[in-house]
């Protein structure tokens, strides 16, 4: 009976250790399937690092805040968090500044067109010269043919009374 008794008394003992290991297990376990670096660095190349003063994406920063960001990415699409659902996280953590492309509304939607627009104004402006210029020289062309013209009936003219004279 003393088996049985050591027994019951190491009962309870075992099955805490055994929940204990299970939840600590369960911890290191994913909760989904395994995120791969290419995943990762899908949503970490859109995200500046606050550790590097916002000069580097978390993919390139080597601080241990960058690190500890990372982590926090792969937990989130472990869980299966979307891209956009991990990204207007850390907006609304960090604000507009920690996103590598900021959103395309608002003032950041004029800032993100701004220079397409004025590639295209420049491109406009220089066709518009370019067509009054070459317009200004044809009609300089057609007055200089008119006064050649001119200066050919005065000079027949001239040759005309020339010959009269003699």
């Amino acid at each position: 009976m003393d088996k049985k008794r050591l027994y019951e008394k190491c009962m309870p003992g075992k099955i805490f250790f055994l929940i204990l290991l299970l939840l600590l297990s369960g911890v290191s376990v994913s909760y989904g399937r395994e995120i791969t670096r290419m995943e990762l660095e899908e949503v970490t190349d859109l995200i500046m690092s606050p550790g590097c003063n916002y000069i580097y994406t978390l993919t390139n920063c080597p601080s241990a805040q960058a690190e500890q960001m990372r982590e926090l990415i792969k937990d989130r699409l472990r869980k299966g968090e979307s891209k956009e659902e991990i990204l207007s996280y850390f907006e609304k953590v960090y604000g507009t500044k920690i996103l590598a492309q900021p959103s395309k509304k608002g003032f950041y939607f004029v800032a993100w067109w701004f220079p397409y627009f004025l590639l295209l104004d420049i491109f406009i402006v220089v066709g518009i010269f370019l067509f009054l210029w070459r317009r200004k020289n044809y009609k300089k062309e057609e007055s200089d043919t008119a006064v050649d013209q001119d200066m050919e009936t005065l000079l027949e003219d001239e040759v005309r009374k020339f010959k009269e004279r003699e």
